[in-house]
């Protein structure tokens, strides 16, 4: 009986050992593949910061920022010193007929960023501290980094449609079908990500600042996005007219919208100001017709001229 007790433990022992081997194995192995995610991970995190690093210096030393947490001296120097250089670089690139040898009014242009941004230069190094931003003139530093932070998002934009334009074709889609799909959804993301966190999570307020974005935003754009857009252009081309494309479904786009915004007034009171999926659903069909529509006209009709505004 003895004999049989200390065989059946020593084959118990051995049973452990054998499943301690395996564990540890298994943990060796699991910590091995760890390690080479870590390091695949490490790997591709380096390469992105290698690619990144151009556009975010270059942003980072042109967008003044009066941030506690993130202020340095000497990059708000040189900020405020490159911020109207940069500005100068974008008017002079906006002529189409760009030429090796500065004209006179490039050597302006040029002359009046270098001159401002050495003086705001000179004048941030020696009216800010090393230790805090400005706490007196607080109001500028914000106004030049809203200002640079509108330009390099205008840059950014420029590259986007240029962009959707090279893809449109090499790969044979009209551009409208870009615009109606990529950059348009692309554009109106952020605001619809922030306006359904705002509807979900804000109660009865939070709906009603989500509806008034929905409509605000659009409005900001269309007037003074857009509205800016044509002056800038229509006064650095003078006297030469602004060409842009002819879109001969300009009414058609106009009066779906005019319809979207009909059945929200007309919903919205006889519901008793109540937000539902009658509203919704009706705004959905507007612009899956309208899209629909767009759709069909794009593929079975030729591309469509430009046509000369003065």
């Amino acid at each position: 009986m003895g004999t049989w007790v200390s065989k059946s433990g020593n084959k118990s022992k051995r049973i452990e050992k054998v499943e301690l081997g395996y564990v540890e194995e298994g943990n060796v192995k699991d910590e091995h593949e760890k390690g080479v995610c870590l390091r695949t991970s490490s790997s591709c995190k380096f390469l992105l910061w290698i690619l990144e690093m151009p556009l975010y210096l270059t942003r980072r030393l042109t967008i003044p920022i009066a941030c506690q947490e993130r202020w340095s001296k000497p990059i708000a120097v040189v900020s405020v010193t490159l911020a109207p250089i940069l500005l100068s670089i974008l008017w002079d690139l906006q002529d189409d007929n760009v030429n090796l040898s500065l004209t006179f009014n490039s050597g302006l242009v040029y002359g009046t960023g270098v001159f401002a941004g050495t003086v705001f230069g000179v004048l941030a190094y020696l009216k800010t501290e090393k230790s805090s931003p400005p706490k007196n003139c607080l109001l500028p530093w914000l106004a030049g980094g809203f200002f640079m932070s509108v330009i390099w998002s205008y840059i950014i934009a420029q590259e986007l449609v240029g962009l959707l334009i090279s893809i449109g074709y090499i790969i044979g889609i009209n551009q409208a079908i870009l615009g109606l799909t990529v950059l348009a959804w692309g554009n109106s993301l952020g605001d619809l990500i922030t306006n359904l966190t705002m509807a979900l999570n804000g109660g009865p307020q939070g709906a009603q600042v989500a509806i008034s974005g929905c409509y605000a935003g659009p409005i900001f754009n269309t007037l003074f996005g857009l509205g800016m857009s044509l002056i800038g252009s229509a006064w650095y081309g003078y006297p030469s007219p602004v060409e842009i494309p002819k879109d001969p479904h300009l009414l058609e786009t106009l009066g779906f919208l005019i319809a979207a915004l009909i059945w929200a007034l007309l919903v919205l009171p006889l519901r008793h100001m109540k937000l539902d999926g009658v509203l919704g659903g009706g705004l959905f069909l507007i612009y899956f017709t309208s899209m629909s529509l767009r759709f069909i006209q794009v593929v079975w009709e030729p591309l469509p001229n430009t046509v000369s505004i003065t």
